[in-house]
């Protein structure tokens, strides 16, 4: 039989932790919405599996590691076949330094994402599945070309945007519905950098309303986004309402179409690829880029900027010295190892990755994946940052030329290796459906 089982923690964080997702912001000062994981376990008798998603920017490879000896030791769900993702949500808590509130956050994190995995195993019933498709208009890409020849984060109506709206439909054997897997991708960043209370954007609308309607446990994967934002932008809630109630919407017409089947067949692949860093165009741009942080650095410090904005500067820093150094030295810097995780549910496809991935990056993997419907979710099993396309490392920008730190062959390394991870357990499942 096949069998799936759902559960969910609460992780928001205290008043007052850091946030995460925008550089120059103080603390937190409230609670708008709760922040969630939500946990879906799933087994053809055989495999297990299981997946969590969280609304968190990233999670590290260290606290993934974690979580799943945690996972293993509750529920004996093998470590590489857990999957640890996140909704890239710019409204949350810090989860790496060594505040102290940071600190006791992450160290309950880890037992609330295992303890809603148990949760979710013991709770498994035999299930039905579906996979549907909508689209939604949320997203524009960001990447606007000036005329100066400059590239800003923008609104760029021209450029690629995946506009696909992935639902798998889970329901009980009586057709009582039990859970709903959302494969979209957009930044959540609708309420702009000035936001300081907890939130968890537009994702927690789509789930707040889709449950409230259906009685079945949502859980939403973000897909390649890297150079996607909201079409709406307001130091305000305002937009998260708009835009989750539109691709809630979406999302409920999709799965009210969509007719589930028995499935029989689930495999799980993991590989870890090897990212080339970034060294910038020659060892004078590196140096005027590491000049550059350094002044940065020097004005924060003196005009007393929030300690978030300094470690920003200091990591971005860090970087370029090693870049630098081996520009001096002719030493290549080590590559940035990757993982590349998919699973294959009779004829479903999910693959993830750690990046922040271009979204043409996603859609040409879902274009070319063998099997006939594919989710590509980002944010997941650990944090490499930027991914972008060769085409964008010219043009330069925010994603280039301060937030990546991997070379143009990144993106085909991604691609190859997502494709690589589902043939594989495509030929394990044999696409069935």
């Amino acid at each position: 039989m096949f069998k799936a089982g759902v559960a969910r923690a609460d992780i928001t964080p205290p008043v007052g932790i850091e946030m995460e997702g925008f550089a120059a912001r103080g603390p937190s000062i409230g609670v708008h919405d709760p922040l969630k994981a939500t946990a879906l376990v799933v087994t053809d008798g055989q495999t297990e599996a299981a997946i969590v998603g969280c609304d968190l920017l990233w999670v590290d490879a260290e606290l993934v590691k974690d979580v799943r000896k945690e996972v293993r030791r509750r529920t004996g769900i093998p470590e590489m076949n857990i999957t640890i993702a996140c909704t890239h949500n710019h409204f949350g808590p810090l989860i790496t330094g060594h505040d102290p509130d940071v600190m006791a956050y992450r160290s309950i994190l880890k037992y609330e994402l295992a303890g809603a995995i148990q949760e979710a195993s013991t709770n498994m019933k035999e299930v039905r599945l579906g996979v549907g498709w909508g689209t939604s208009d949320i997203g524009i890409n960001r990447r606007q070309r000036l005329r100066d020849g400059r590239t800003i984060l923008g609104e760029n109506p021209a450029g690629p945007v995946d506009r696909a709206v992935g639902v798998l439909r889970i329901d009980e054997v009586d057709g009582k519905p039990l859970a709903c897997l959302v494969n979209f991708a957009c930044h959540p960043v609708s309420q702009t950098n000035k936001m300081r209370l907890i939130s968890a954007d537009y994702p927690g609308v789509v789930r707040d309303l889709f449950e409230r309607l259906v009685r079945a446990t949502l859980v939403f994967l973000q897909g390649a986004c890297g150079n996607i934002n909201p079409v709406m932008k307001e130091f305000s809630y305002e937009p998260a309402r708009r835009l989750g109630l539109r691709l809630g919407c979406e999302v409920l017409r999709v799965w009210d179409e969509t007719p589930t089947r028995k499935a029989s067949s689930l495999a799980v692949s993991t590989k870890v690829v090897q990212l080339p860093r970034m060294m910038y165009r020659s060892k004078e741009e590196a140096e005027a880029m590491l000049n550059s942080i350094e002044a940065d650095m020097e004005r924060a410090g003196r005009e007393g900027a929030p300690r978030a904005y300094i470690r920003w500067l200091k990591k971005r820093h860090r970087r370029l010295l090693e870049v630098c150094e081996s520009w001096r030295t002719g030493k290549p810097l080590p590559k940035l190892p990757a993982e590349i995780q998919a699973w294959g549910v009779d004829g479903l496809g999910i693959v993830t990755s750690p990046g922040e991935i271009f979204t043409e990056i996603g859609m040409e993997v879902k274009e070319r994946s063998p099997f006939t419907d594919t989710f590509f979710v980002g944010y997941a099993n650990g944090a490499v940052g930027y991914v972008p396309v060769p085409s964008a490392y010219p043009e330069g920008g925010y994603e280039v030329n301060i937030a990546s730190q991997v070379g143009p062959e990144a993106a085909h390394i991604i691609i190859e290796g997502s494709l690589s991870v589902l043939e594989e357990v495509y030929e394990l499942t044999k696409g069935e459906g």
